[in-house]
């Protein structure tokens, strides 16, 4: 096709909009169902005479619930999608996708446009079963959301495009979004400065008009006009400016040996007719050749392009370009855009018969609690009128009320009927994507199998609805990962991640994202939260049987189901586990000594109970492997895993120490004395093999003499050892006792010797100042006399 004849793309935006009437219109019926408006328009009110006439809401809730149900299933995980990667060294793949994966999604995470964005979608899914979004440019990774209506795809297109030779979108520009694209100096060369710059005085001389200037001025001046622009992009890039309304064609193109698509801006010469005042005014074709009009000997601007990629190509998929999300109910294949059956086409009708039907049936209740009189003339009719049905009032002869019998009655039943099989109808047509709850209307209590089935039921529809938006996102996924690897980008989120990625050692090489899959995360129930909390509590009624890297996944999935908080999730159950400890490690170390008869003491100043736990999974697993071989060990590796036994106790004994770990402690003592029994059972069977040896002799294929006595020193030598514990133990404790008690005299006489010495300074105190007081009182009488004798 060419595509470079601005006239034809012109023709081909008119007929889109030719043919996108009619579905626009139908579109619109289900929006307003959707919205609460009333089932019957104001000419059948007036016509009819309906006296009440309101939506109850059924069609807005039943969409509700389904947007529940997919913002849970997107929104909630801790990150949108997972990045693998099968390239670059075997030993650091999972590392990268750990750093890409997080790097990548937490801005994502971050950004309120992307969350809007999902929630636009979900809206759209629900409502009529497209959701388009679209990239404003190369560089940025968040698409933002565009109407059905303004996406214009050709007829006959099918869903996954591969017939789509071509498409369009309706885009509207201020003033000032139009300058920022086209004045900076690494702008697009394919921009038309000349149509631009007519369009921006034709955008400013609206503007000006509005706020009541006087343009002329600055016709000059031009300048002024960029200024003012700048100036005032407040109210220029408002609503009540006039915008640049353009068609944004996109069209397959293979010239030159190169395929890709190639990008084409013409105006929209082709929007409805407005009303400014009350008044008529042309169509946006004619008020916009206004600004053709200023200079002289220009062409039609509607024959020529706004912007044009020429032979280059801006994109080499259209998923580079725009994302699309499908949740398409329809039945016949193959599947068509335009075909598309939603959730919202599902309960229009039935929505929209059952507001009618209360409608109704609400004004058959009102008329039942009216009054009504029989009345033979005006007279009886004014008489009625000014009747006061009071407590013990009276009433005229001539009044007669009309009785319930001789009523018109409704028949209530099958009002009763039609509204339950409405209801019926709706949680049937809703059901793919949203669960009815209300199990038991029948009021009889379910069996745990019957709720079972029943819930089974609701995921296998919920998941067969979402698994198909499940996949249809992972292609955006794809163009975000895409985008962030981009290496010039200007988008700032980019830099950060990349910058991030490579500081932490992703290679660049493996920045590009041929080189990775993209899965979605996915919750369990498929975003229903009472299937989730099931399915969470039957996985965790599986966990023990699971190996230890799942059990960390079940557990992590079922604090999310609890809090539906993904963060605090991986605050307690984090993704990668705490690494190794230093207890940890030192017990495996001594693991290792013990079982090759080196003896260990117990290390003080250490996590006990990580090292108890820590040698029990050792010993544990060395058990585990005998019994697998036959019940049977070497007598070396036996004693071996007796010391580990008896060091482990040596461990709980201290532990004990503190009683707030005594249900601790008998939990330890309970899992080492199982450990403890299988080793018995090692030892006798080894002892019955030394016996079967001794009385049928060497050559018979018992054990060897020489074995024997070692299995028997061995058996003495960890009986001994146990003793000599048990002995260490007690004395220990009696030396600590004496220790104690001794200290204790040592006190005591130390602090009667502190007293003493308190005492003697004392009494050494006052016998010092009764000293002074003597002497001060002997100078004073001589001191007396010296003065009576001078006297005299």
């Amino acid at each position: 096709m060419n595509f470079d004849d601005a006239r034809l793309l012109d023709q081909l935006a008119y007929d889109f909009l030719l043919a996108g009437y009619v579905r626009g219109q139908n579109r619109a019926l289900i929006a307003e169902c959707a919205n609460g408006w009333p089932p019957y328009t104001d000419a059948e009110v007036e016509r009819d005479g309906h006296k009440i006439n309101v939506n109850d809401l059924s069609m807005p809730r039943l969409l509700h619930d389904a947007r529940a149900s997919f913002n849970n299933a997107f929104l909630k995980p801790g990150q949108f999608f997972t990045c693998r990667t099968d390239m670059g060294a075997k030993h650091k793949r999972d590392l990268y996708g750990s750093i890409v994966s997080k790097e990548i999604n937490r801005p994502m995470k971050k950004s309120i446009q992307y969350m809007e964005s999902m929630r636009a979608k979900g809206a759209l899914l629900m409502l009529h079963g497209i959701s388009p979004a679209a990239w404003e440019n190369e560089d940025r990774w968040c698409p933002r959301p565009v109407g059905i209506e303004d996406v214009l795809i050709p007829s006959q297109t099918l869903l996954g495009f591969d017939n789509l030779p071509f498409f369009a979108l309706r885009r509207s520009f201020t003033g000032y979004e139009l300058q920022k694209l086209t004045q900076d100096a690494k702008r697009n060369p394919g921009w038309n400065l000349d149509l631009v710059d007519r369009l921006l005085r034709w955008a400013d001389q609206q503007t000006t008009q509005l706020m009541g200037n006087n343009p002329w001025p600055d016709v000059w001046a031009p300048e002024k006009i960029q200024e003012r622009i700048k100036e005032s992009s407040g109210l220029y890039g408002s609503d009540q400016v006039p915008t640049i309304d353009c068609f944004d064609f996109y069209g397959w193109n293979d010239t030159k040996g190169e395929e890709g698509w190639v990008r084409r801006i013409i105006l929209d010469g082709w929007s409805n007719p407005t009303n400014v005042g009350g008044k008529p005014v042309t169509d946006r074709r004619s008020d916009m050749n206004d600004f053709s009009k200023q200079t002289k000997g220009k062409k039609d601007s509607f024959r020529d392009f706004v912007f044009s990629s020429g032979n280059r190509k801006v994109a080499s998929s259209w998923n580079n370009l725009m994302s699309f999300q499908f949740a398409d109910l329809s039945a016949v294949a193959p599947f068509r855009y335009h075909s598309v059956r939603s959730l919202g086409f599902l309960l229009y009708s039935v929505c929209h018969l059952q507001n009618r039907m209360r409608c109704k049936f609400n004004e058959s209740v009102f008329e039942a609690l009216m009054q009504y009189f029989q009345v033979d003339s005006m007279e009886d009719a004014q008489r009625a009128l000014k009747l006061e049905l009071v407590n013990r009032g009276f009433i005229d002869k001539t009044i007669k009320p009309v009785p319930a019998g001789e009523r018109w009655q409704p028949n209530v039943n099958l009002i009763e009927l039609g509204i339950e099989q409405n209801t019926r109808l709706m949680g049937q047509n809703a059901s793919s994507f949203s669960q009815n709850s209300e199990y038991g209307q029948d009021k009889q209590e379910k069996t745990a199998t019957q709720v079972m089935a029943e819930t089974n039921q609701q995921t296998a529809m919920v998941s067969a609805a979402l698994s198909q938006a499940y996949e249809y996102q992972k292609w955006e996924y794809y163009e975000v990962v895409r985008r962030f690897f981009r290496p010039n980008s200007k988008d700032k989120d980019v830099q950060t991640a990349r910058a991030n990625m490579l500081r932490q050692g992703v290679p660049e090489k493996l920045m590009v994202y041929e080189a990775w899959d993209v899965e979605p995360e996915r919750v369990m129930g498929a975003g229903n939260k009472t299937m989730e909390l099931t399915i969470a509590n039957t996985l965790m009624g599986w966990r023990d049987k699971f190996d230890p890297e799942p059990q960390r996944a079940i557990l992590r999935d079922a604090v999310l189901a609890v809090t539906d908080d993904a963060a605090k999730a991986e605050m307690l159950v984090p993704e990668t586990p705490v690494k190794v400890t230093p207890s940890v490690h030192d017990a495996s170390l001594v693991a290792s000594a013990l079982l090759s008869g080196v003896q260990v003491d117990v290390q003080t100043g250490i996590n006990h109970i990580e090292t108890i736990e820590t040698l029990l999974k050792i010993l544990a697993t060395k058990i585990k492997a005998g019994v697998d071989a036959g019940g049977m060990v070497e007598p070396k590796e036996l004693a071996g895993l007796q010391a580990i036994a008896d060091h482990i106790k040596k461990h709980i004994a201290i532990v004990a120490q503190d009683k707030a770990e005594a249900q601790r402690v008998k939990q330890y003592g309970d899992i080492l004395g199982k450990l403890e029994n299988e080793l018995k059972g090692f030892a006798q069977r080894l002892q019955e093999m030394a016996k079967k040896q001794a009385q049928a002799g060497n050559g018979n294929g018992g054990l060897d003499p020489k074995d024997a006595a070692k299995i028997q020193a061995t058996m003495l030598t960890a009986k001994t050892k146990a003793q000599i514990a048990t002995q260490s133990a007690a004395t220990r404790t009696v030396q600590k006792k004496m220790q104690f008690e001794q200290k204790m005299l040592q006190d005591q006489e130390k602090h009667q010797q502190q007293v003493q010495q308190a005492a003697a300074q004392h009494e050494a105190d006052i016998a010092g100042k009764d000293l002074e007081v003597a002497s001060n009182i002997g100078r004073n009488r001589l001191k007396s006399l010296d003065s009576e004798g001078g006297k005299e």
